[in-house]
């Protein structure tokens, strides 16, 4: 009982974890995959994003405990529980609203580990209280062979790559639509598991009273150097993304890389009898639907229609009849307010008759200047006396 409180608590850190990873990251500049040198450098001058790390280290301190006297697959329903503190927290902390088919896919994901768990819970009796049958896979150093390292590592760094590639690209242009973060997801996810199935192999090996030859395996390296290269592409999707969909899809593809890749390196038991190993399989296919089921870009909004124009009025014939359809309601343009005529003072009761009107006086006609006289000049006669 003691393991699965460890693990639902691992899961709690790591909500908070994610939580602090998600506020840090909105607050650096953009980042990009193609940087990897200015991701590690805003991450290393980011308080809180070193907060977050030895958060989420403690995290996986608790769960690497729990896991190693509790088997994997009965561990899987304290993680369908965190994802209810995190839908929570993306809702009410980031005000983020899932679609319907992103809650189908949070309820497949939830069946799956809950079905994983059955394929345990039924075929023991006490399945909570017994360790798993993976005891002396690491007796020593070099008992881990270095295909069974390949086969776990390899595809958890081409994975992202064919994800970013070709499954989910950004598309430019008039059409393009934003991402959901699916393959953010999906990347940091199976680093993380990886990075979960090496710090398994840490808790094991120091477990089993073998704590100096920790060092000279490779569980430490392969551990520190998955888990930088999970949470920087984790840090990437955060920040272009919402917080629910990164964390749920990671949340489901690391644990079940983590159960996938502690049965190869480690011998995580799994059940013998034919119905309950069909659960087990189901559990995973489930695991991969809800995977597939998240959409991949985000809901496209239709665009606000533009206030219509003013129009002149519509002549009678063809304005539609009421019974077929309403026309739009046309604004009336604003006309001036015409000024109030004032009122005619009231005539008195006794008054004295008007006077008579008399025609206006003519005016007299202008006057035009008088003609100068002539001039008559006198020429003296000789013929007249003076």
């Amino acid at each position: 009982m003691q393991a699965v409180v460890l693990a639902c608590a691992a899961q709690v850190v790591y909500i908070v974890a994610f939580v602090l990873f998600k506020s840090a990251a909105r607050a650096m500049r953009p980042l990009s995959g193609r940087h990897p040198v200015h991701v590690v450098g805003q991450a290393a001058r980011s308080a809180r994003w070193l907060a977050a790390w030895w958060v989420l280290m403690a995290g996986f301190a608790l769960g690497g405990i729990a896991l190693v006297t509790l088997p994997i697959a009965s561990a899987l329903p304290a993680y369908a529980l965190s994802l209810v503190l995190l839908l929570v927290v993306g809702m009410r902390g980031f005000g983020e609203r899932p679609t319907s088919r992103e809650w189908l896919a949070v309820v497949i994901t939830v069946a799956a580990m809950l079905i994983a768990a059955l394929s345990v819970v039924a075929g023991a009796e006490h399945p909570l209280a017994s360790a798993p049958a993976r005891d002396g896979e690491l007796t020593a150093p070099d008992a881990l062979a270095l295909w069974k390292v390949a086969v776990v590592v390899v595809p958890s760094l081409l994975i992202p790559a064919w994800m970013f590639s070709s499954r989910d690209r950004a598309v430019a242009g008039r059409h393009a639509r934003p991402i959901t973060g699916v393959a953010y997801g999906v990347g940091a996810g199976v680093l993380l598991g990886t990075c979960e199935a090496f710090g398994l192999g840490v808790v094991l090996l120091v477990h089993g009273r073998h704590r100096l030859d920790v060092f000279g395996t490779v569980h430490p390296y392969l551990f520190l150097l998955a888990g930088a290269f999970g949470l920087g592409l984790l840090s990437i999707g955060l920040q272009r993304c919402r917080l629910t969909i990164i964390v749920t899809v990671v949340t489901v593809t690391a644990k079940i890389h983590l159960l996938l890749a502690a049965t190869l390196l480690y011998g995580e038991p799994w059940p013998r009898d034919l119905p309950l190993f069909l659960l087990r399989v189901g559990a995973v296919l489930l695991a991969v639907l809800a995977i597939l089921a998240y959409p991949r870009h985000e809901r496209t909004r239709l665009p606000e229609a533009p206030a219509p124009r003013h129009r002149a009025p519509a002549h009678p014939r063809d304005v539609r009849s009421h019974h077929h359809s309403q026309p739009y309601p046309q604004p009336q343009p604003q006309s001036q307010p015409r000024p109030r005529p004032r009122p005619r003072p009231a005539a008195p009761l006794l008054s004295a008759p008007p006077p008579p009107s008399t025609p206006p006086a003519r005016r007299p006609p202008p006057s035009r200047p008088a003609p100068a006289p002539a001039q008559v000049h006198w020429s003296a006669d000789p013929g007249e006396p003076r």
